[in-house]
């Protein structure tokens, strides 16, 4: 509770870290944007083979 008071309290004084409160053009930004990227990557092939093994598995118990 303490923390959101003073928070409200000196909200002017907040602001973001330099990634986020710096211009988009930055190194930082557009290694950021690329981890970003890659990562919805791995996560989009993981559960893709998630889903080709419950297909494959679906089907083969059809057959049993």
């Amino acid at each position: 509770m303490k923390y959101i008071l003073i928070s409200i309290l000196f909200v002017n004084n907040i602001f973001g870290c330099a990634v986020c409160y710096g211009s988009p053009d930055e190194p930082a930004v557009k290694a950021a944007q690329a981890g970003i990227l890659f990562l919805l990557g791995v996560v989009g092939c993981v559960l893709s083979g998630f889903a080709v093994f419950m297909y494959k598995l679906s089907r083969k118990s059809k057959e049993v």
